[in-house]
């Protein structure tokens, strides 16, 4: 636990205590109110010492040019009472200090200007390293007074954690403890919400943090502290599992199941450790099982750098611990201890353990320098705000969720982790996540709690099935559509069915071990499927579903093409599909959410481009019509919305009558006369009607919806699917969008400018520079998709002031590239516009 406690709470206490806390913290983020007082507790003061002789610098201000105002030789003896109010910058931790003594006897003096800064540690250095000051250890007397017994017996709490569990544990009075006052303005600065904030500014607010924060892995063991995570080549299933390297356990081990020579350990290592000393532990009794050649290499693929090579000659003498690593002077991100020969000629091998030591640079969190500048470029519902008003909301909102995280796991009992068992009634604390699930990816715990839930309802069926597959028929048929039953859909829909009423159907809850599901036979075609066939049919099934090409013919009746990709209005979602309203074969849907829970749980992908709207309908959180549906058709919400405040002269010239269009292009009329033709609408009922066309066209695909969920929820357990946002439900399901600079090119058309035009190179540089999701999202800007394949053309922009934002026509795929002066200013340019400019078009 991160703070002091009260010893009178038991621990089950002190569970519900985080538990009630929690369900409060919920109801303020979904109300936007400020938090408990509790969860923003900042004591008064604390007091410090030191542990070993040294001077402090008492600093005119937190910066390390400033001014040294006061020096003190401290020793063991001399005290600081600082400000409970952490505030940590570029340089490191610093402590506000508020009084002084030289020994422990001495009365405080207050220190100059009422408040100085010592840096408590720098940046740089390492969890090693010890302190300037450290916090001053209660020492309880035992004196026989009733005065010292009453101490004893009522701790002293000045932490928040402590404070939760005071005010939510239910204990009897004379159980509870002293909590030392708070710092009334420093509560209130970190519970102030700011105007104009919402749940929408925490959720990007998470974003940020969470790429910057690995997430806790449960079978690192001891190599928790300094490994983001561990993979290995393979392993035997059952009793050499990988998580057997970090048990501290000396009677299991990993098991390789692979090709001789071709086995390997990886470790991603945590930001600033640097390697002191690495070591394989092993068992003479494995014999031919023992490695008898490392090699241990830093960097990844080609860009690889040996740091050293073992050769073993095995004895009944040898050590049983393999030193690999000593001593390193730099911090690699990824260390891969490869074996390339086992004793005797063995084929697989048999690590007992591993031992790792670090030193460890020092983590500061996120200190309020990272709020700044080109951080928030991609987050502009940021930028408005002041670093400090950003960086106080990151520490409540890392309170919360560890708050959250020390009690997600009673939050979800054991007999959950079943497909069938998983439903959640209104009002529990983890149904009320629900409205917080922007926040989920600061968890550190959440998706090591879902890999359980997976593992804990996985079911490999005993034999892989055999399907055969005519794709000269279903290319013929994507081409021409006809008659349906020829696409691959529908031929692995039918392959895949029981044979007769004793078959086992296939419950699709594959293990991520099962890298195969079926094994495909094509017809006329001489090839044979060791994997690469059945990603093919993958491949194929989801193109039919959701063509690439946005011209092709729609080969299967499931979805649609979303308004979006026809309204040439400058929108951003205009590469999306959505369920067809008109397609009433629900056992399919339910089919393919099957295959879509089947990939969530392994390895491959199934691409599907479906609007944000889908992906939140199918992992179950809120929506809305104004921001949401926009993804689907932003042309109807924009007129729809447009009539509550229309004037009576605009809305005649709109001439409305009680009809609506549906995705699919079908019309439904809402009001009829005698002859069964629409009523005109009038101006006094258009509020009434646009309640109606939001009612209607957020369901028109309900029906579909709750299939594609079903079939979801028949493979992954409901759980877990509360646990996910919606984007990495997408993600875990299609892949990340892959955007290579390579593919771009290959993509791009110039138009009203040169190929070796300046302007060009510098586009062409940044892009370079550019992450996948800046490519994704500039990919966006310009045509209003988020993959490949799309045809890009750059112009040249308007004569405008210097260095300004590029314009993009997402209507005809055009980049409208200005002058710039540097390459640095036009990839500043370029990003921010692919991440705050999706509304701008030239059209407009």
């Amino acid at each position: 636990m991160h703070g002091n406690y009260n010893h009178n709470i038991p621990s089950a206490r002190r569970r519900i205590s985080r538990i009630r806390c929690l369900q409060d913290c919920i109801t303020s983020l979904r109300n936007r109110q400020p938090f408990p007082d509790c969860l923003c507790y900042i004591p008064s003061e604390l007091e410090y010492t030191t542990s070993y002789k040294t001077t402090w610098k008492l600093l005119q201000s937190p910066d390390k040019t400033s001014k040294v105002i006061k020096e003190i030789q401290a020793t063991p003896s001399t005290r600081l009472i600082v400000s409970g109010e952490d505030f940590c910058n570029g340089d490191g931790k610093w402590l506000c200090v508020l009084k002084t003594k030289s020994t422990a006897n001495d009365d405080y003096e207050h220190v100059p200007g009422d408040c100085l800064w010592l840096l408590l540690f720098s940046s740089r250095s390492s969890t090693e390293e010890t302190p300037s000051a450290v916090p001053v250890q209660e020492v309880v007397s035992y004196s026989k007074s009733k005065l010292s017994l009453l101490k004893k017996q009522q701790p002293k709490i000045k932490s928040w954690e402590g404070v939760i569990e005071e005010h939510y544990a239910p204990v009897l009075k004379k159980h509870k403890a002293f909590i030392v006052p708070a710092d009334k303005e420093a509560v209130d600065r970190l519970k102030a919400l700011e105007k104009n904030w919402t749940l929408e500014h925490d959720a990007a607010l998470v974003q940020v943090m969470s790429t910057n924060i690995p997430q806790e892995t449960e079978n690192l063991g001891s190599l928790r502290g300094f490994v983001e995570a561990l993979g290995v080549s393979s392993y035997s299933s059952g009793d050499g599992e990988s998580a057997n390297l970090t048990d501290d356990d000396p009677n299991t081990y990993w098991e390789t199941d692979g090709q001789q020579g071709q086995h390997w350990i990886r470790l991603t290592m945590k930001k600033g450790t640097i390697i002191k000393s690495l070591s394989l532990l092993v068992n003479l009794a494995d014999d031919n099982y023992l490695p008898e050649t490392i090699v241990v290499v830093a960097g990844e693929a080609d860009d690889v750098k040996v740091l050293n090579s073992v050769n073993i000659v095995w004895s009944p003498q040898s050590n049983t611990e393999i030193k690999l690593l000593e001593n390193l002077t730099e911090h690699y991100s990824i260390v891969t201890i490869r074996i390339k020969s086992c004793k005797s000629h063995g084929i697989d091998t048999r690590i007992r353990g591993i031992k790792l030591h670090c030193l460890e640079e020092r983590s500061l969190g996120f200190d309020q320098e990272f709020f700044s500048g080109e951080k928030l470029v991609r987050y502009p519902l940021l930028q408005s705000f002041s670093p400090s008003v950003n960086y106080r909301r990151s520490v409540v909102l890392q309170r919360f969720m560890w708050l959250l995280d020390s009690v997600i796991h009673y939050l979800i009992p054991a007999w959950q982790s079943s497909i069938e068992s998983c439903h959640f009634q209104e009002g529990s604390t983890l149904a009320n996540l629900e409205s917080i699930r922007q926040l989920l990816p600061l968890s550190k715990k959440r998706l090591a709690l879902i890999d359980t839930l997976l593992k804990g309802s996985a079911s490999d069926p005993s034999d892989r099935k055999i399907v055969y597959i005519n794709r000269h028929a279903a290319f013929e048929h994507r081409v021409n559509p006809s008659d349906y039953n020829n696409t691959v859909f529908m031929q692995l829909y039918e392959g895949l069915k029981p044979r007769d009423r004793a078959s086992t159907p296939l419950t699709y809850r594959w293990s991520s071990q099962n890298d195969q599901w079926w094994e495909c036979k094509f017809i006329s075609e001489g090839i044979i499927d060791q994997g690469g066939g059945f990603r093919d049919s993958l491949s194929d099934m989801a193109e039919e579903l959701c063509p690439s090409d946005p011209d092709a013919p729609m080969a299967l009746p499931f979805f649609v093409r979303t308004p979006n990709q026809s309204n040439e209005d400058g929108n951003v979602n205009r590469d999306s599909y959505i369920p067809n309203p008109s397609c009433h074969s629900l056992e399919k849907y339910e089919w393919l959410g099957q295959l879509m829970g089947a990939c969530f749980r392994g390895k491959e992908i199934l691409i599907l481009s479906l609007p944000p709207y889908v992906w939140k309908r199918l992992a179950g959180e809120s929506y809305n019509w104004s921001r949401d549906f926009a993804t689907v058709d932003a042309a109807e919400v924009r007129l729809i919305d447009s009539l509550v405040n229309m004037d009576r002269e605009t809305f005649l010239t709109t001439g409305r009558s009680w009809t609506m269009v549906l995705s699919d292009g079908s019309h439904v009329s809402l009001k009829v006369d005698s002859d069964g033709n629409p009523l005109p609408l009038a101006y006094e009922d258009r509020l009434e009607y646009a309640e109606k066309v939001r009612e209607i066209r957020l369901a028109e695909c309900d029906k579909q919806l709750k299939a594609l969920r079903s079939g979801l929820l028949k493979v992954i357990p409901e759980a877990v699917l509360e646990l996910l946002t919606w984007q990495e439900l997408e993600t875990r399901i299609c892949g990340e969008p892959e955007i290579s600079v390579e593919a771009l090119m290959k993509n791009t058309f110039y138009h009203h400018i040169d190929e070796d035009d300046l302007r060009v190179k510098y586009f062409w540089t940044a892009v370079k520079n550019f992450s996948n999701e800046d490519r994704s999202h500039l990919l966006r800007f310009i045509t209003g998709r988020r993959r490949l394949p799309v045809s890009i053309f750059i112009s040249s922009g308007k004569n405008s002031p210097t260095n300004p934002l590029p314009e993009s026509s997402t209507c005809c795929n055009t980049l409208h590239l200005p002058v710039y002066t540097d390459e640095k200013i036009a990839e500043e340019r370029l990003r921010y516009a692919a991440y705050n400019c999706v509304s701008i078009d030239t059209d407009e």
